[in-house]
């Protein structure tokens, strides 16, 4: 029996986000790809605000 390890399914996570920095900034689109929220929102929450929008899966690319 062989094992087949499969890299963790990755989406791209969408964000309403304000800068933390200044409050009366508009709100704007951030993005990022990871496995989880969690992960996601690890990248941003220091600048930002968040307000979580929406996950995607990502597409492979296949090149021929």
């Amino acid at each position: 029996m062989s094992n087949i390890t499969t890299a963790p399914q990755r989406f791209t996570f969408l964000f309403l986000a304000v800068v933390r920095a200044n409050p009366q900034a508009l709100p704007h689109r951030e993005q990022v790809t990871a496995a989880t929220e969690r992960e996601a929102r690890s990248f941003l929450a220091g600048r930002y605000v968040l307000l979580f929008a929406g996950r995607l899966p990502v597409r492979e690319v296949s090149h021929v």
